[in-house]
């Protein structure tokens, strides 16, 4: 309801300017099946609290929230008709299937058809209109039923033919072919409205009380006392043959009125039209299936193409083109009860009477500058200057490019004008007829193209050039004659544009702002303590209100002092841009086609609040959604998450942004929107993970000290388990040196023994050998026959002390000591061994020749040969194996 009152007051107070209004509409935004991802035809419109749009559309539910559509589909996917919200819910229905959509925290959640409940034969009817009454129940209408539903219950009434009903509070309307309009107070039927019916059939009811409306096909009726009344003359004139099939009472009391021919009609409260949109003014299409007033006073208009926003809420009127394109504005004034607009392509005329303007004869071409002068309005054009009287326009000067004048000191009838080729003075007061030569004098001191000119000093100008650069000029005392040109070189200004506040002069280019003071040029990013970015232009208002504009490339901001009081979607003119005060208070807007009017409130009305969501896809991605739900214009977003990056993103028209893989930490995550200073923040933190967490580390610790603890055990342990190898090493080799100094003994030993028992065998031999030699010599001896003495006592003697079985025994017991248990262990191998053979392998294992074994078996050497021949074949060796080897190696 705010944001109504300041349009009331515009509608109320624009007509001291232009008395007819017709071509002046609201700013319309579009929508078409393109942009909404669904089909034409948009059926029935509804709003949630949280400023959600949704739409019945013949594809589906479509929804905005300022952002972007989305489409959802009916089981069965049949044309949607009707949408409605209520209790947290949006009901919606079309052919054979009604139901409703939960809320999901702003989103759809999932859907519960209710006409799935029904008998089969109530599952065939097509619901065009659903209503909401007051204590809480839901009218779902087609046009031979109702069904009631309240929760998730519902009841079916058959009252007639119907038309779309109409609910108060807890009162429905209810339209029935021959029966009139029934009264349902909540879900009892308590009358009729009226016996009579209007000549035509009813399409639509609105309003309540006094103020209850009917509408025929081709009437708007006001009910009063049982009985029919037209409501307005104007209204029926306006919409005879339109077919009216929407009527809508708006919060502020005026009337919309959707027909089938001519688009949308708004009436105000007395039935005067003040507003007419259609194909080619506005509306995408002259087909209104559909009206919806949403929460900021916009009208929603559902079009069988597509979908329209009439802006109703901001105090700003369009001149459409239509048919008569007047192209671009680049000046305005009202001159005696005329409005009077310069254009690209010429000065237009529209006077109180008309709806229309008209070129004026003679003019047409560029228009740079319109000023009222005692003398006439000035016209500076593209062809020279003119002179306007009436609507006539008079040549006055020749000279080209009439960019701008100003008024010479104390002379009212004598302008400075600046030009494609300089300065000029115009003496409008000396003006007489063509025919007497012209006012008009080049001051020939500066030839270049002048843009703007500024008065700085007595006798003193800044002027600009067209494109690129400026001049300080000194004048005569007359201003007739340029006594001086002093070129800037610095600032290098490029396409400069000039702008008075009073005293206070600015110079802007599109990159650069500068005061221009005392003859300097100083650089300037704030103005009235408001900060001014690259490409924007700050543009004077009244100085008596002290409004100004700052005119970027998307948006015109209003500022009063230094309070910023609203902002709005249009796109000033570029080139060089403009913004006029007009007589009555209002502003005109300068566009790139037509122009709008302005007349500013008191201050912003109730902002959108920007919405942010925070969602945990899983655990190593954060979603962030935003949107700021502004339906009437485009919204960009900015963003930033601190504890990542304190760098803000560029700006972008995107809802959405994801993190994936955030280190543990706190985190604040910030969004801005480019419109109503809309910004929102979260804060959240990612803990660490479970294994650096505060008990973690405990555990940590515990294992940590317990691992030292083991450690140190282990440690201990070992220490232990050394020293306890190291007294087994120093044992092992206590005892191995025992073993070995035992070994060295019994090395010592077995040498010892090894020499006596080589001692003992050669003393054998010795002996053996001895007495063998001296056994045949004396048996040589006795056969002499001169002998002595008989020898055989002697050989009986040696005999016996050849007898080697006692010196075998002393042998024996010296070879075991030396050679342990190896006779024994050859015996056991090889049982079939005499004690020869035993003999022959002791002497063979001492590795003694065949020539020092002879003696000690008392045998001839061939006898050991034949010996060992023997014991080979005992110890089974082949012919190429070796004796004495085999002998040494047994074990």
């Amino acid at each position: 309801m705010p944001r109504c009152l300041p349009l009331l007051l515009f509608c109320l107070l624009t007509g001291s300017l232009l008395p007819a209004q017709g071509p002046l509409i609201p700013r319309v935004r579009s929508f078409s099946a393109v942009d909404y991802g669904g089909e034409n035809q948009n059926w029935s419109v509804t709003q949630s609290p949280d400023g959600t749009l949704y739409v019945a559309n013949s594809g589906g539910v479509l929804r905005f929230d300022g952002l972007s559509w989305s489409l959802h589909q009916l089981p069965g996917r049949p044309t949607v008709r009707a949408v409605a919200w209520a209790d947290e819910r949006l009901y919606v229905g079309g052919y054979g299937e009604f139901g409703y959509f939960t809320d999901a925290g702003g989103k759809l959640g999932d859907y519960t058809s209710l006409s799935a409940r029904l008998p089969v034969t109530e599952q065939t009817e097509e619901i065009w209109n659903i209503e909401t009454l007051a204590p809480g129940a839901v009218v779902l209408q087609s046009f031979s039923r109702l069904y009631w539903v309240r929760g998730d219950s519902v009841r079916v009434e058959l009252p007639g033919s119907l038309m779309f009903a109409h609910a108060t509070a807890d009162t429905l309307l209810v339209p029935v072919t021959d029966r009139g309009i029934l009264v349902y107070a909540g879900a009892n039927t308590e009358g009729r409205l009226v016996a009579a019916e209007p000549p035509n059939p009813i399409v639509g009811i609105t309003g309540a009380g006094a103020r209850l409306l009917v509408a025929t096909t081709d009437a708007v009726l006001k009910y009063r006392n049982g009985s029919y009344f037209s409501w307005s003359a104007t209204a029926d004139d306006v919409l005879r043959d339109q077919q009216i099939n929407r009527l809508l009472l708006l919060r502020d009391g005026h009337l919309a009125v959707g027909t089938i021919m001519g688009g949308v009609y708004l009436f105000d409260a007395d039935g005067r039209l003040v507003h007419h949109l259609d194909y080619g003014n506005g509306l995408s299409n002259n087909t209104v299936l559909a009206l919806f007033e949403d929460r900021d006073g916009n009208l929603w208009a559902g079009l069988d193409r597509g979908l329209n926003l009439i802006v109703r809420s901001e105090p700003l009127r369009f001149y459409r083109q239509g048919k008569q394109p007047i192209g671009a504005v680049y000046a305005a004034e009202t001159y005696e009860g005329d409005f009077f607009i310069g254009t690209n392509q010429g000065l237009f005329v529209r006077d109180r009477q008309s709806t229309e303007f008209v070129l004026v004869p003679g003019t047409a071409g560029q228009v740079w500058e319109l000023r009222v002068t005692p003398y006439g309005l000035l016209c500076g054009h593209n062809d020279g200057t003119f002179l306007v009287e009436g609507r006539r326009a008079r040549r006055i000067s020749e000279r080209s490019g009439g960019w701008q004048t100003i008024v010479v000191p104390d002379q009212p009838g004598r302008l400075l004008q600046a030009n494609y080729t300089g300065l000029s003075i115009l003496d409008l007061a000396s003006e007489g007829p063509p025919a007497a030569g012209s006012s008009e004098q080049r001051l020939e001191e500066l030839l270049a193209p002048v843009r703007f000119i500024a008065r700085t000093g007595p006798n003193q100008l800044l002027a600009l050039h067209g494109s690129r650069g400026s001049y300080r000029i000194r004048l005569s005392d007359d201003w007739r004659e340029i006594l001086g040109v002093d070129t800037v070189r610095a600032p290098d200004l490029v396409r400069p544009f000039l702008a008075r506040f009073g005293d206070t002069l600015l110079v802007q280019t599109e990159e650069q702002r500068f005061h221009y003071t005392d003859d300097t040029f100083q650089p300037l990013d704030r103005f009235r303590g408001v900060k001014v970015r690259p490409a924007e232009y700050i543009l004077p208002g009244r100085a008596e209100t002290r409004e100004w504009f700052v005119a970027a490339r998307d948006r015109v901001t209003v500022y009063r002092g230094t309070r910023e009081i609203a902002e709005y979607p249009v796109r000033l003119r570029r080139n060089f841009p403009r913004i006029i005060p007009l007589a009555d208070g209002t502003y005109l807007f300068c566009l790139e086609e037509g122009f709008a009017t302005y007349r500013p409130t008191s201050g912003r009305g109730e902002a959108a609040s920007l919405r942010l969501g925070l969602d945990r896809v899983s655990n190593d991605v954060w979603r962030f959604d935003y949107v700021l739900p502004a339906l009437d214009r485009p919204v960009r977003y900015r963003y930033r998450l601190l504890g990542f990056s304190d760098q803000w993103s560029e700006w972008s028209e995107l809802g959405e942004k994801e993190y994936t893989n955030l280190g543990e930490g706190d985190y604040r995550f910030q969004v801005q929107a480019d419109w109503y200073g809309g910004a929102q923040e979260v804060s959240f933190s990612i803990p660490a993970p479970w294994y650096r967490t505060p008990w973690a580390y405990a555990l940590y610790a515990g294992v940590f000290g317990g691992a030292v603890y083991l450690l140190l055990q282990e440690h201990k342990n070992r220490l232990h388990q050394q020293a306890r190898k190291l007294e087994a090493v120093r044992l092992r080799q206590l005892q191995r040196q025992r073993i070995e100094a035992r070994n060295r003994q019994l090395e010592q030993e077995n040498r010892r023994k090894s020499r006596e028992l080589a001692n003992t065998t050669l003393t054998l031999a010795k002996k053996n050998e001895m007495l063998l030699d001296l056994k045949e010599e004396l048996a040589r001896f006795g056969k002499r026959k001169d002998t002595a003495r008989d020898p055989h006592k002697l050989l009986h003697l040696i005999e016996r002390n050849l007898n080697h079985e006692e010196d075998w025994a002393i042998f024996e017991s010296h070879f075991n000591e030396v050679h342990e248990a190896f006779l024994k262990r050859l015996r056991q191998a090889h049982p079939q061994l005499t004690a020869g053979d035993l003999q022959l392998a002791a002497f063979l294992k001492m590795d003694l020749t065949s020539k020092e074994i002879a003696p000690l078996l008392h045998i001839s050497v061939r006898g050991v040969e034949n010996k060992r021949y023997r014991l080979r074949k005992k110890l089974g060796l082949e012919g190429n194996d070796n004796l004495n080897t085999y002998v040494r190696e047994f074990q």
